[in-house]
């Protein structure tokens, strides 16, 4: 996932999910689920001037158009929170026709400010608009034919630089 030299990487933490069946997003418009494997625990090196989280996962919309929000939240003792509306990142395709097949592996890396002690981390998502559920984690289609058992891992790193 990364190409940074690894002695400038600090307390690296990995959690790679693998799954066994689809998690599907809210039908509701701005209705946010968070992404399963996306949560992780992290204390940043005492030395350290950034965070680094990366995660991968797949993401399908079949026979349907989708445009999902997907926010960066920290967890603060008390309550979950998004760090900052800048890390905010969206996928799919807002406008066009509704029979569009829509399949996504997503990676995205977040630098993000340094912290002391240990803090929770996560992802979410939401569609703008109503009844445009999104499927993660399970590949619908293989080699042309329909398929119910392929699944795409998710895969989390964080790391202080």
């Amino acid at each position: 996932m990364t190409y940074i030299r690894e002695c400038a990487i600090k307390n690296a933490k990995y959690l790679v999910t693998t799954h066994t069946s689809a998690q599907t997003t809210s039908s509701s418009a701005n209705t946010f689920t968070t992404i399963s494997g996306s949560e992780i625990a992290y204390s940043p090196s005492n030395d350290a001037s950034k965070v680094i989280y990366e995660i991968s996962f797949y993401a399908e919309k079949i026979d349907g158009k989708f445009f999902q929000c997907i926010q960066l939240e920290e967890y603060d003792g008390s309550s979950w929170s998004e760090i900052n509306a800048k890390f905010r990142k969206n996928i799919g395709v807002a406008t066009g026709e509704t029979n569009q097949n829509n399949r996504y592996y997503i990676y995205f890396r977040y630098v993000i400010p340094v912290w002391s002690g240990s803090k929770q981390l996560r992802l979410r998502t939401s569609d703008r608009d109503p009844n445009q559920a999104v499927s993660l984690h399970q590949l619908t289609e293989w080699d042309g034919a329909s398929a119910t058992d392929q699944f795409c891992n998710t895969n989390l790193l964080v790391y202080s630089i």
